[in-house]
Protein backbone atom coordinates (compact mmCIF):
# COMPACT_ATOMS: atom_id res chain seq x y z
CA UNK A 1 0.00 0.00 0.00
CA UNK A 2 1.48 3.56 -1.14
CA UNK A 3 1.72 5.69 1.73
CA UNK A 4 -0.14 8.77 1.79
CA UNK A 5 1.23 11.94 0.39
CA UNK A 6 0.57 14.16 3.82
CA UNK A 7 1.80 17.42 1.89
CA UNK A 8 -0.90 17.01 -0.59
CA UNK A 9 -3.29 16.21 1.73
CA UNK A 10 -2.69 18.71 4.03
CA UNK A 11 -3.75 21.46 1.18
CA UNK A 12 -6.80 19.75 0.35
CA UNK A 13 -7.63 20.00 4.56
CA UNK A 14 -6.72 23.35 4.80
CA UNK A 15 -8.48 24.44 1.09
CA UNK A 16 -11.76 22.60 2.47
CA UNK A 17 -10.86 24.42 5.95
CA UNK A 18 -11.23 27.35 4.68
CA UNK A 19 -14.47 26.88 2.91
CA UNK A 20 -16.09 25.38 5.41
CA UNK A 21 -14.39 25.52 8.37
CA UNK A 22 -14.36 21.80 9.13
CA UNK A 23 -12.19 19.87 11.90
CA UNK A 24 -9.62 17.97 11.59
CA UNK A 25 -10.93 14.67 12.91
CA UNK A 26 -14.16 15.23 10.32
CA UNK A 27 -12.42 15.88 7.31
CA UNK A 28 -10.61 12.71 7.81
CA UNK A 29 -13.47 10.32 8.57
CA UNK A 30 -14.71 11.89 5.51
CA UNK A 31 -11.39 11.09 3.67
CA UNK A 32 -11.26 7.76 4.98
CA UNK A 33 -7.97 8.46 7.27
CA UNK A 34 -7.49 7.53 9.90
CA UNK A 35 -6.93 10.34 12.76
CA UNK A 36 -5.15 8.90 15.19
CA UNK A 37 -2.10 8.61 12.64
CA UNK A 38 -2.98 11.73 9.99
CA UNK A 39 -3.29 14.13 13.45
CA UNK A 40 0.13 14.53 13.29
CA UNK A 41 -0.20 15.86 9.77
CA UNK A 42 -3.59 17.26 9.00
CA UNK A 43 -3.38 20.04 11.00
CA UNK A 44 -5.55 23.90 11.13
CA UNK A 45 -3.36 26.50 9.80
CA UNK A 46 -2.56 27.92 13.62
CA UNK A 47 -1.56 24.70 14.65
CA UNK A 48 0.50 23.69 11.60
CA UNK A 49 2.45 27.31 12.11
CA UNK A 50 2.96 26.71 16.12
CA UNK A 51 4.49 23.45 15.05
CA UNK A 52 6.67 24.58 12.52
CA UNK A 53 7.92 27.45 15.00
CA UNK A 54 8.17 24.81 17.84
CA UNK A 55 10.72 22.57 15.14
CA UNK A 56 12.41 25.55 14.28
CA UNK A 57 13.59 26.36 17.55
CA UNK A 58 14.29 22.42 18.15
CA UNK A 59 16.91 22.81 15.08
CA UNK A 60 18.21 26.34 16.59
CA UNK A 61 19.04 24.51 20.01
CA UNK A 62 19.78 21.98 18.30
CA UNK A 63 23.18 23.80 16.37
CA UNK A 64 23.75 26.28 18.84
CA UNK A 65 27.11 26.69 20.56
CA UNK A 66 25.74 27.35 23.87
CA UNK A 67 26.17 31.06 24.15
CA UNK A 68 23.48 33.20 24.25
CA UNK A 69 21.66 34.82 22.18
CA UNK A 70 21.11 38.61 22.91
CA UNK A 71 18.12 39.02 19.73
CA UNK A 72 16.27 36.78 21.40
CA UNK A 73 12.84 37.72 23.67
CA UNK A 74 10.57 35.46 26.40
CA UNK A 75 8.06 35.88 23.73
CA UNK A 76 9.76 33.86 21.49
CA UNK A 77 9.33 30.44 23.50
CA UNK A 78 6.82 28.09 22.70
CA UNK A 79 3.93 28.26 24.88
CA UNK A 80 4.23 24.20 25.52
CA UNK A 81 7.24 22.25 26.02
CA UNK A 82 8.92 20.71 22.81
CA UNK A 83 10.27 17.23 24.10
CA UNK A 84 13.29 16.09 22.07
CA UNK A 85 13.14 14.06 18.84
CA UNK A 86 14.00 10.10 20.01
CA UNK A 87 16.92 10.16 17.57
CA UNK A 88 18.80 12.31 20.09
CA UNK A 89 20.58 10.46 22.52
CA UNK A 90 19.70 9.72 26.06
CA UNK A 91 15.87 9.91 25.21
CA UNK A 92 13.02 7.72 25.09
CA UNK A 93 10.79 6.22 21.99
CA UNK A 94 7.88 8.08 20.83
CA UNK A 95 5.03 7.57 22.33
CA UNK A 96 2.96 4.86 19.76
CA UNK A 97 0.25 7.22 17.80
CA UNK A 98 -2.28 4.13 18.43
CA UNK A 99 -2.88 5.79 22.35
CA UNK A 100 -4.40 8.74 20.61
CA UNK A 101 -3.19 10.68 23.42
CA UNK A 102 -3.13 14.91 22.77
CA UNK A 103 0.42 16.69 23.03
CA UNK A 104 -0.22 18.25 26.41
CA UNK A 105 -0.96 14.42 27.51
CA UNK A 106 2.22 13.37 25.88
CA UNK A 107 4.95 15.65 27.45
CA UNK A 108 2.74 15.08 31.10
CA UNK A 109 3.37 11.41 30.40
CA UNK A 110 7.20 12.01 29.16
CA UNK A 111 8.16 13.97 32.76
CA UNK A 112 6.12 11.80 34.81
CA UNK A 113 8.42 8.80 33.09
CA UNK A 114 11.37 10.97 34.12
CA UNK A 115 10.44 11.22 37.62
CA UNK A 116 9.14 14.71 37.81
CA UNK A 117 6.46 15.43 40.82
CA UNK A 118 3.02 14.95 39.90
CA UNK A 119 2.19 18.97 39.84
CA UNK A 120 5.72 20.03 38.57
CA UNK A 121 5.08 17.55 34.86
CA UNK A 122 1.22 19.23 35.07
CA UNK A 123 2.38 22.60 34.63
CA UNK A 124 5.57 21.71 32.65
CA UNK A 125 2.62 20.44 30.08
CA UNK A 126 1.13 23.65 29.81
CA UNK A 127 -1.31 23.33 32.15
CA UNK A 128 -2.15 26.06 35.37
CA UNK A 129 -3.42 25.61 38.44
CA UNK A 130 -2.49 26.11 42.15
CA UNK A 131 -2.45 23.79 45.49
CA UNK A 132 -5.35 21.24 45.98
CA UNK A 133 -6.50 22.21 42.51
CA UNK A 134 -3.63 21.46 40.45
CA UNK A 135 -2.52 17.70 42.39
CA UNK A 136 -6.17 16.50 42.12
CA UNK A 137 -6.30 17.40 38.34
CA UNK A 138 -2.72 15.63 37.77
CA UNK A 139 -3.97 12.69 39.74
CA UNK A 140 -7.08 12.88 37.52
CA UNK A 141 -4.63 12.92 34.61
CA UNK A 142 -2.53 10.10 35.64
CA UNK A 143 -5.07 7.84 36.03
CA UNK A 144 -6.46 7.93 32.61
CA UNK A 145 -6.01 4.83 31.12
CA UNK A 146 -4.30 5.97 28.09
CA UNK A 147 -1.81 8.26 30.09
CA UNK A 148 -0.84 5.47 32.41
CA UNK A 149 -0.38 2.98 29.71
CA UNK A 150 2.26 5.68 27.69
CA UNK A 151 3.83 6.29 31.16
CA UNK A 152 4.39 2.69 31.66
CA UNK A 153 5.76 2.05 27.89
CA UNK A 154 8.23 5.12 28.44
CA UNK A 155 9.27 3.70 31.59
CA UNK A 156 10.12 0.03 30.05
CA UNK A 157 11.91 1.96 27.31
CA UNK A 158 13.95 3.18 29.60
CA UNK A 159 14.40 0.21 31.55
CA UNK A 160 15.69 -1.30 28.66
CA UNK A 161 18.38 0.86 28.04
CA UNK A 162 21.40 -1.09 28.06
CA UNK A 163 23.87 0.97 29.43
CA UNK A 164 23.54 4.43 31.96
CA UNK A 165 25.19 7.57 32.01
CA UNK A 166 27.20 7.99 34.92
CA UNK A 167 25.04 10.89 36.76
CA UNK A 168 21.98 8.32 36.27
CA UNK A 169 23.77 5.73 38.63
CA UNK A 170 24.54 8.61 40.94
CA UNK A 171 20.83 10.16 40.97
CA UNK A 172 19.69 6.23 41.48
CA UNK A 173 21.43 5.51 44.60
CA UNK A 174 21.36 8.92 45.92
CA UNK A 175 17.50 8.58 45.68
CA UNK A 176 17.52 5.32 47.56
CA UNK A 177 19.87 6.63 49.74
CA UNK A 178 18.18 9.95 50.92
CA UNK A 179 14.13 8.41 50.45
CA UNK A 180 12.43 8.41 53.34
CA UNK A 181 10.83 4.88 54.30
CA UNK A 182 7.32 6.30 55.55
CA UNK A 183 6.80 6.86 51.97
CA UNK A 184 6.08 3.58 51.47
CA UNK A 185 4.49 2.00 54.61
CA UNK A 186 3.72 4.19 58.07
CA UNK A 187 2.65 2.45 60.95
CA UNK A 188 0.15 4.79 62.82
CA UNK A 189 -1.37 6.29 65.55
CA UNK A 190 -4.81 7.33 64.80
CA UNK A 191 -7.74 8.75 66.65
CA UNK A 192 -10.43 6.24 68.10
CA UNK A 193 -14.00 7.08 68.14
CA UNK A 194 -14.37 8.86 71.44
CA UNK A 195 -12.19 11.10 71.12
CA UNK A 196 -12.59 13.77 69.48
CA UNK A 197 -17.20 13.01 70.37
CA UNK A 198 -18.94 15.20 72.02
CA UNK A 199 -18.42 14.28 75.55
CA UNK A 200 -16.20 12.06 74.31
CA UNK A 201 -19.24 9.94 73.34
CA UNK A 202 -18.94 7.94 69.82
CA UNK A 203 -18.13 9.50 67.04
CA UNK A 204 -20.02 8.79 63.68
CA UNK A 205 -18.90 9.10 60.01
CA UNK A 206 -22.41 10.28 58.76
CA UNK A 207 -25.75 10.39 59.68
CA UNK A 208 -26.59 7.49 57.60
CA UNK A 209 -24.35 5.49 59.85
CA UNK A 210 -25.94 6.13 63.10
CA UNK A 211 -29.61 5.56 61.24
CA UNK A 212 -28.36 2.26 60.47
CA UNK A 213 -27.08 1.77 63.67
CA UNK A 214 -30.11 2.88 65.29
CA UNK A 215 -31.92 0.81 63.21
CA UNK A 216 -29.88 -2.37 63.97
CA UNK A 217 -30.22 -1.95 67.98
CA UNK A 218 -33.86 -1.55 67.91
CA UNK A 219 -34.42 -5.07 66.28
CA UNK A 220 -32.15 -6.40 68.41
CA UNK A 221 -34.64 -5.32 71.23
CA UNK A 222 -31.15 -2.69 72.61
CA UNK A 223 -30.89 0.88 73.60
CA UNK A 224 -29.92 3.48 70.97
CA UNK A 225 -26.83 3.86 70.47
CA UNK A 226 -24.89 6.97 71.93
CA UNK A 227 -24.30 10.22 70.17
CA UNK A 228 -21.43 12.09 69.92
CA UNK A 229 -21.95 14.26 66.85
CA UNK A 230 -21.27 13.39 63.29
CA UNK A 231 -17.88 14.10 61.62
CA UNK A 232 -15.75 11.49 62.64
CA UNK A 233 -12.40 11.63 60.20
CA UNK A 234 -10.41 8.40 60.86
CA UNK A 235 -7.19 9.73 60.12
CA UNK A 236 -7.09 12.97 62.72
CA UNK A 237 -4.47 12.54 65.45
CA UNK A 238 -5.69 10.89 68.73
CA UNK A 239 -6.83 13.24 71.64
CA UNK A 240 -4.68 13.24 74.79
CA UNK A 241 -7.40 13.87 77.25
CA UNK A 242 -9.59 10.94 75.67
CA UNK A 243 -10.64 8.68 78.42
CA UNK A 244 -11.03 5.59 76.25
CA UNK A 245 -7.65 5.42 75.11
CA UNK A 246 -6.01 7.94 77.11
CA UNK A 247 -4.48 9.20 74.13
CA UNK A 248 -2.82 6.27 72.92
CA UNK A 249 -5.43 5.87 69.67
CA UNK A 250 -5.45 3.31 67.04
CA UNK A 251 -3.11 1.70 65.35
CA UNK A 252 -3.22 1.49 61.29
CA UNK A 253 -0.64 -0.38 59.06
CA UNK A 254 -1.05 2.06 55.91
CA UNK A 255 0.79 1.47 52.91
CA UNK A 256 1.26 4.04 49.67
CA UNK A 257 -0.83 4.13 46.32
CA UNK A 258 2.54 2.61 44.34
CA UNK A 259 1.32 4.33 41.06
CA UNK A 260 1.62 7.69 42.95
CA UNK A 261 4.75 7.18 44.37
CA UNK A 262 7.45 9.83 42.43
CA UNK A 263 10.84 11.42 43.52
CA UNK A 264 13.28 9.39 45.45
CA UNK A 265 10.71 7.13 47.32
CA UNK A 266 9.96 6.07 43.21
CA UNK A 267 13.51 4.47 43.34
CA UNK A 268 13.25 3.09 47.08
CA UNK A 269 9.96 0.75 46.12
CA UNK A 270 11.26 -3.10 45.08
CA UNK A 271 7.99 -4.13 44.52
CA UNK A 272 5.07 -5.96 46.28
CA UNK A 273 5.72 -9.46 47.67
CA UNK A 274 2.70 -11.62 48.20
CA UNK A 275 3.76 -14.24 51.63
CA UNK A 276 1.77 -16.27 53.77
CA UNK A 277 1.56 -13.84 56.61
CA UNK A 278 0.08 -11.26 54.04
CA UNK A 279 1.30 -8.11 51.31
CA UNK A 280 5.08 -7.59 51.78
CA UNK A 281 6.48 -3.96 50.70
CA UNK A 282 10.06 -4.62 49.41
CA UNK A 283 12.35 -2.16 49.43
CA UNK A 284 15.84 -1.23 48.16
CA UNK A 285 18.73 -1.21 50.41
CA UNK A 286 20.07 1.43 51.54
CA UNK A 287 22.62 1.04 53.33
CA UNK A 288 23.97 -1.05 50.29
CA UNK A 289 23.07 2.24 48.03
CA UNK A 290 25.19 4.30 50.52
CA UNK A 291 28.35 2.61 50.20
CA UNK A 292 28.06 2.04 46.64
CA UNK A 293 27.88 5.40 46.27
CA UNK A 294 30.35 6.49 47.81
CA UNK A 295 32.90 4.38 46.08
CA UNK A 296 31.81 5.95 43.06
CA UNK A 297 32.02 9.18 43.93
CA UNK A 298 35.89 8.75 45.39
CA UNK A 299 36.65 6.93 41.99
CA UNK A 300 35.04 9.87 39.87
CA UNK A 301 36.90 12.35 42.22
CA UNK A 302 40.01 10.77 41.89
CA UNK A 303 39.55 10.73 37.81
CA UNK A 304 40.13 6.82 37.75
CA UNK A 305 39.07 3.49 39.10
CA UNK A 306 41.70 2.75 41.63
CA UNK A 307 40.05 4.40 44.23
CA UNK A 308 37.37 2.05 44.49
CA UNK A 309 40.04 -0.50 46.21
CA UNK A 310 41.60 1.79 48.61
CA UNK A 311 39.28 1.23 51.37
CA UNK A 312 36.88 -1.65 52.30
CA UNK A 313 33.19 -1.34 52.91
CA UNK A 314 33.50 -0.35 56.56
CA UNK A 315 36.46 1.93 56.26
CA UNK A 316 33.76 4.95 55.56
CA UNK A 317 33.57 7.75 58.84
CA UNK A 318 30.22 10.08 59.04
CA UNK A 319 32.76 12.48 57.68
CA UNK A 320 32.93 10.92 54.58
CA UNK A 321 29.45 10.31 53.91
CA UNK A 322 28.65 14.68 54.90
CA UNK A 323 31.19 14.82 51.86
CA UNK A 324 29.22 12.43 49.76
CA UNK A 325 26.43 14.61 50.32
CA UNK A 326 28.07 17.98 49.74
CA UNK A 327 29.62 16.34 46.37
CA UNK A 328 26.08 15.60 45.49
CA UNK A 329 24.29 18.82 46.10
CA UNK A 330 27.14 20.32 44.26
CA UNK A 331 27.60 18.36 40.70
CA UNK A 332 23.67 17.18 40.52
CA UNK A 333 21.68 20.26 40.98
CA UNK A 334 20.04 19.98 37.88
CA UNK A 335 18.29 16.68 38.51
CA UNK A 336 15.01 16.44 40.46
Amino acid sequence: MAKPDWGALQQRFLSDHARTNISPSEWCESQGLNYATARRYIKKPAAQSAQKTAQKKMRNCAVSTGTDNPGRSPKDKPELPVKPTVNEPNNFSSIPDELGLSERHRVFAEYIAEGKALVEAYRLAGYQGEGATAHSNASRMLRNARVSCAVRFLRDQRQRRLSLTENEIIHQLSSIASADPNQLVQYRRLNCRYCWGERHLYFWRDIEEFDKAAEKASEDGKHEPEYGGIGFVGTAYPNPECPKCNGEGEAQLFVADTTQLDGPARWLYAGIKQTQHGTEMRMANQEAARRDLLKLLEAKKSGTGSGIAKRGVTDYSPNDYRNAQTQLGDGLKDLD
